[in-house]
């Protein structure tokens, strides 16, 4: 930082003394390019210090089913980040790198679909089955079909990802305690360029999931803010609509919809979504009747053995 302000003064007594011989000699156009030259050296200067941004918390609040905490920490996302080079052969399952068309379109939509060592519980349903999505995602069942529709994941950054380039890959360990998943060195379909996106996905045993963020060369904001992208999907969502119309999805955390200059997804932003008690977490009559969470009214169903806030959660038919 002092490198950084005594390169800044230095800049500054440059501007003024080259604009006091200016005015002096009367060089407009010399004047008029240096002082570009000293915004564009300002600018650089910030982006060159990114890296150096403090510690920021970007988002703090109980979203129902999780409490989400975001920030943008590099010395913490190193930390967290999970080396998947390091994992030795036995534990270490594979590396991925789908095959395209022409136009750079995945054959293959889908890696394939894994038995977890643990049940992961997800909205308050156990899950032993995931499936492993290209573009970005984990899909929380069996996929049978590659066109089968899924309304149940976690996406970290779901949207078009390329794996045209050599060394782009997917890469998962189940480790018994938690489940890792990294895309890694993908480029974003929007435009011909390396992204060297990075990002890892952590399923905890206890429901716990954790993004971590560690390259992205462009900021998600500034891609949606400038349309350059569209179609991206950031969070979780469960698969029942109990509504009737089909447009109120049960159990939707959609971070992207938060997404400003205050909450950013850039290098060194990491995601933490802890899962909060739901009815279905009861497994008794006395539990269900005494205990109240702060956003579901929970009611005990004896012929289904069943705590539920009145149905509206996966076991809705039932």
């Amino acid at each position: 930082m002092l490198i950084f302000l005594t390169g800044f003064k230095v800049q500054c007594l440059y501007a003024f003394e080259v604009i006091r011989r200016a005015k002096k000699m009367a060089h407009i156009p010399q004047l008029f390019g240096i002082v570009i030259s000293f915004l564009v050296m300002c600018r650089v200067s910030s982006l060159d210090n990114f890296e150096d941004e403090a510690p920021k918390i970007l988002y703090d609040s109980n979203e129902n089913y999780f409490h989400i905490r975001a920030v943008r920490d590099v010395n913490l996302a190193n930390s967290l980040w999970v080396n998947m080079d390091s994992i030795e052969k036995p534990s270490f399952d594979r590396v991925y790198q789908p095959s395209y068309d022409e136009k750079l379109a995945t054959i293959t939509r889908y890696l394939e679909s894994l038995q977890l060592s643990f049940y992961f519980p997800f909205y308050g349903y156990f899950t032993e089955f995931v499936t492993l999505d290209v573009d970005g995602r984990i899909f929380m069942k069996k996929m049978l079909d590659y066109n089968e529709q899924c309304n149940s994941f976690v996406a970290p950054l779901a949207t078009k990802l390329s794996f045209h380039r050599e060394g782009s890959y997917i890469k998962y360990n189940d480790t018994g305690k938690s489940f890792v998943v990294q895309w890694g060195n993908v480029d974003l379909l929007f435009r011909n360029e390396e992204q060297n996106l990075n990002m890892q996905v952590t399923l905890y045993e206890n429901g716990t999931i954790q993004f971590v963020y560690k390259q992205i060369s462009t900021s998600v904001f500034a891609l949606l803010r400038d349309g350059l992208i569209k179609d991206v999907t950031i969070g979780t969502s469960d698969s029942v609509e109990y509504d009737g119309n089909h447009s109120f999805p049960y159990g939707v955390i959609a971070l992207r919809n938060r997404i400003n200059k205050d909450f950013d997804i850039k290098n060194g932003t990491v995601i933490v979504m802890s899962p909060l008690t739901t009815c279905n977490w009861f497994t008794s009559c006395e539990l269900c009747a005494q205990i109240r969470t702060d956003n579901f009214n929970c009611v005990w169903c004896p012929q289904l053995n069943r705590c539920s806030n009145y149905g509206i959660d996966r076991g809705v038919n039932d």
